[in-house]
C-alpha cells in the first residue's frame, strides 16, 4: 500500500517515555506512531522532554536507555531528548539540554517541521511557538477535557484536536468538547511489530496489564472514578465464576496494606508485576503471546462519559490474534464485535464472553488479527489523521 499523502516533516512531541523505561505496554503504545509514520515515508522525528529530579547519574541512566531502546527499532539518529534541570524554567532550547545525533539541528527540525503532534499536550509554550501547525494527540479521552476545564492544557495553543475516543463527536458523548472541533482515530498498530502467535492453549490465562491507581475528578457536582483498581474490583467475581485463570499485572505491592491483593488472590486472581513481566516492548509482547485473551476493564470515567475509548493495549493482543473481551465504553458503536472483540456490560455478559471465546477459540483468534489488519493498521489509521490535520 503506497502512501498518497506528500512527504511531510513531523515532530512526535511527548514526556513520558524516558522516564518511565520499565514502562513496555507504555512504550509499545508511542513507537507505534513513531514506526508507523516513519514507514510511510515521512521524515519523522522525536522530541522528548526529561524533567530532572536532581539525581545526575539517574539521568545519564534514563539518556541511556532512552536511545539504546530506540536503536533497537532503527530510529535512534531521528531522536532529540531535551533534559530540564529547572521546574520553573518554562522548555526551550536555551533552558535544556539537547541530546541525540541530531541535537545541534533541534531548532532547524523544530521551525521548518510542517507538523507537530503533541501527545497529552507534553510541549507547552514557549516551545510550541516555533511549530507552523500544532495538533494536540488526546490518548485519555474524557480524562484530558475534564482536567481542562480547570487547569490550562494548552488548548489555546494548538490547530487540531485528535482523540482516541470514537464518541467525542456523538450527541450522546457526555465528555466536554471545550468548543473544541475533535477528530477520532482509532488505536494505531504497526502491524509489522507483531507476529500471530500460535494458540497457548486452554489452560492459559485471560491476562491484562494495569497501573493499579487511584483518582477521581470532578464534571460539575459529579464525582468521576479514573481508577483502574475501581474497574477491576467492580469485575472481582470474574475467575472464580468463570472456572478459568486470570492472570492481572498490576502493581499492587507484596506488603499490600489495603487489603486489595488478598481480595484478588482470594477471588482466584493470579497477580505479577507488570515490570517483571513487560517491563519492555519485547518482554510485554511475550507476557500478550502467553495470554489466552485479554480481559480489559477500563477506567470508569471512560465509560461513564461514553467516550467510545478503545485500549491500545487490546490492539496489542488483537494484532497477535488474542481475542479481547472489553467493556464497553461505547466503542461498540464504531467497531464490530461479537468476533475478536467482544464487548460486556455486567458480569453476565463478561461471563458470556469467556465462554463464547473459549468455546469458539479459533474462530476468534482468527478474527482478533482481522480486526486489527482491518481497522488498527497505521498504514490506514495514520494517513486518516494526516488528512483531519489539514
Amino acid at each position: 500500500m503506497r502512501n498518497s499523502v506528500s512527504r511531510l516533516r513531523i515532530v512526535l512531541g511527548n514526556s513520558s517515555l524516558a522516564h518511565y523505561p520499565e514502562g513496555g505496554g507504555h512504550w509499545t503504545c508511542f513507537l507505534q506512531f513513531f514506526l508507523g509514520l516513519h514507514a510511510l515515508g515521512h521524515d519523522v522525528f522525536w522530541l522528548e522532554v526529561l524533567n530532572s529530579k536532581g539525581d545526575a547519574l539517574r539521568d545519564r541512566q534514563l539518556i541511556k536507555v532512552f536511545f539504546d531502546r530506540m536503536r533497537q527499532y532503527g530510529v535512534e539518529e531521528r531522536c532529540i531528548l531535551l533534559l530540564k534541570g529547572n521546574d520553573a524554567e518554562p522548555i526551550t532550547f536555551e533552558t535544556t539540554k539537547a541530546f541525540g545525533q541530531r541535537a545541534g539541528e533541534s531548532n532547524e527540525i523544530v521551525t521548518t517541521a510542517d507538523l507537530l503532534w503533541n501527545f497529552a499536550s507534553a510541549l507547552r509554550q514557549p516551545l510550541l511557538s516555533s511549530f507552523k501547525r500544532r495538533v494536540l494527540v488526546d490518548v485519555d479521552p474524557g480524562i484530558w477535557q475534564v482536567s481542562a476545564l480547570d487547569w490550562d492544557m494548552g488548548q489555546n495553543d494548538h490547530d487540531v484536536f485528535l482523540t482516541v475516543g470514537s464518541k467525542l463527536r456523538d450527541i450522546d458523548c457526555k465528555v466536554p468538547s471545550l468548543g473544541l472541533p475533535w477528530h477520532p482515530f482509532s488505536p494505531v498498530i504497526y502491524l509489522p511489530m507483531w507476529e500471530i502467535a500460535p494458540d497457548p492453549g486452554s489452560q492459559a490465562p485471560f491476562t491484562s496489564v494495569t497501573q493499579w491507581n487511584w483518582g477521581e475528578l470532578w464534571l460539575g457536582k459529579r464525582v468521576l472514578s479514573a481508577a483502574k483498581r475501581d474497574a477491576y474490583l467492580q469485575y472481582v467475581e470474574l475467575p472464580a465464576r468463570a472456572g478459568r485463570p486470570f492472570k492481572l499485572a498490576a502493581n499492587i505491592h507484596p506488603n499490600d496494606q489495603t487489603g486489595d491483593r488478598e481480595l484478588l488472590e482470594r477471588h482466584q486472581w493470579t497477580l505479577v508485576h507488570p515490570h517483571e513481566v513487560a517491563g519492555s516492548p519485547a518482554t510485554y509482547q511475550n507476557y500478550i503471546k502467553r495470554s489466552r485473551a485479554e480481559i480489559c476493564c477500563p477506567k470508569p470515567i471512560y465509560r461513564d462519559l461514553k467516550t467510545g475509548w478503545l485500549s491500545d493495549r487490546s490492539a496489542g493482543y488483537l494484532a497477535t490474534g488474542r481475542p479481547v473481551l472489553a467493556e464497553d465504553t461505547g466503542f461498540s458503536e464504531h467497531f464490530p464485535t461479537g468476533n475478536g472483540l467482544l464487548a460486556f456490560q455486567n458480569m453476565e455478559e463478561a461471563l458470556a464472553g469467556v465462554a463464547e471465546i473459549d468455546r469458539n477459540y479459533a474462530h476468534h483468534s482468527h478474527a482478533a488479527r482481522g480486526f486489527a489488519e482491518e481497522f488498527l493498521d497505521s498504514r490506514l489509521c495514520l494517513p486518516a489523521m494526516l488528512a483531519a490535520c489539514g
